[in-house]
């Protein structure tokens, strides 16, 4: 049955694989875009952007504002991955409590 299955989704392989690409892509930009090393360099770049005048303080603001709340999102899935795998190893260790 599966290689039937193969040969019947073959034609839709170089779908698979681009959809494949485009999630990995998007994966990729997500963690890049809400990085807090990254974030803290870009706000750093902020300072010295407008110390140099490239940028007026309403722009730096504006700007800073956007980082930050993305520092806060950063920082909330950093929590929520936390709560997750330690609840995970909770489960596993009641789970092998019970099995023993």
């Amino acid at each position: 049955m599966g290689l039937f299955k193969e040969l019947v989704l073959l034609p839709l392989a170089p779908v698979r694989g681009t959809a494949w690409v485009a999630e990995q892509l998007a994966e990729e930009a997500d963690h890049r875009l809400y990085d807090p090393e990254q974030i803290k360099r870009e706000l750093l770049q902020l300072e010295l952007d407008e110390e140099e005048g490239l940028i007026g303080p309403e722009e730096r603001a504006e700007m800073e504002r956007d980082l930050m709340d993305r520092l806060a999102v950063a920082r909330r899935r950093q929590e929520e991955e936390r709560e997750l795998l330690a609840a995970d190893a909770h489960e596993r260790s009641e789970g092998g409590a019970r099995d023993g």
